[in-house]
């Protein structure tokens, strides 16, 4: 037969990620770290250089009882604003700890602060992402919710008449991929820029800043945390697994592909990076793009991270049934504990 089936497999299985996790001390380890996080840098495109202010702008305002939610506009390039909305709960005084939390796939940031594609109040029930940012903002943080680039109102013109759920992500993606950029690495920009805004403010403890991502914001929320050491703690939802059997063996949208990264780091080298800052990470047991059983084998990798550096107490798993899907049982009160 002529398939190539055989082909792909060995061109896996042949392949040795230069920055593979295999080692005995401290120098060896500092010089994996620095090294991946380097090259995974360059793999994602790189980040542009800061060379517009943010400028940042309240658009929005309203009221809850409990809480109040901003629209904030700031710069995330020449040329690129990110909207965000910030969530802060009322009655709060000082210094807040707060979190960056990452929308999946969907209708973008209305859809994790419990608002309609048309910005209405949601009263029915959430979707997968249940409102994460809200159960947050509920747990006492300020919540940022960037609208990452190629969802909602940071879609194209041309699809922005389309069904809210429908994304930019194709034509952004490979436009990208052209001009040597990712979709991943401009979507790690967005949070960067979205912890360069809160640095900006006044109620937020900067020493004190976490995130949270489910399915493609998972892979926005791991690698920006992995690179982003401003980010002190982490939740990572329906994203965690290995590259070969999640987004090489399912299909996938455009926007997780990364040239070339598996000949530097599988993902859970990658994931890695994070430690030894408080990790935790969920999935369901009926995740139908990244299979449970590769999850844990994923889990198990960067644990012996954690290991090396002495510190297993700074990561935890939360594996329940479930689809792919918020879990939440762990998650806001590990958040609590470490921030």
């Amino acid at each position: 037969m002529w398939n190539p089936d055989r082909y792909l497999k060995n061109l896996y299985e042949k392949n040795r990620p230069k920055f593979k996790f295999d080692v005995r001390h401290m120098d060896e380890y500092t010089r994996w770290r620095d090294g991946l996080r380097e090259i995974f840098a360059r793999d994602l495109g790189g980040f542009p250089k800061p060379e517009v202010d943010l400028s940042p702008t309240v658009v929005e305002e309203r009221e809850y009882p409990d809480y109040l939610m901003q629209r904030v506009v700031y710069a995330g390039d020449v040329d690129l604003p990110i909207p965000a909305y910030l969530l802060k709960p009322k009655n709060a005084s000082g210094k807040l700890p707060a979190v960056v939390a990452c929308h999946g796939h969907g209708y973008g940031s209305k859809e994790i602060v419990g608002l309609n594609p048309d910005g209405t109040d949601n009263i029915g029930e959430p979707s997968y992402q249940k409102n994460f940012a809200l159960e947050l903002m509920r747990r006492g943080f300020i919540v940022i919710v960037p609208e990452l680039l190629g969802f909602g109102d940071r879609r194209l013109k041309e699809d922005l008449n389309k069904e809210p759920n429908e994304s930019s992500c194709y034509m952004i993606s490979t436009y990208l991929l052209m001009m040597g950029k990712t979709m991943a690495g401009l979507r790690v920009n967005d949070v960067k820029r979205s912890i360069d805004y809160l640095e900006t403010r006044n109620d937020v403890d900067t020493d004190r800043i976490g995130a949270m991502g489910i399915s493609g914001g998972g892979l926005v929320c791991s690698f920006a945390t992995a690179l982003d050491t401003r980010i002190k703690a982490a939740v990572i939802s329906g994203y965690t697994n290995t590259f070969k059997d999640s987004v090489m063996s399912i299909y996938h949208c455009v926007d997780n592909f990364i040239p070339g990264v598996v000949n530097h780091a599988e993902m859970p080298d990658i994931i890695g990076l994070i430690a030894p800052r408080p990790l935790l990470v969920e999935s369901g047991s009926d995740d139908p793009i990244f299979p449970i059983d590769a999850t844990r084998e994923a889990y198990e990798k960067i644990k012996a991270i954690y290991r090396f550096l002495d510190a297993e107490d700074r990561i935890d798993s939360d594996f329940f049934q479930g689809d792919h899907e918020i879990s939440g049982r762990k998650a806001y009160d590990w958040l609590v504990k470490w921030l």
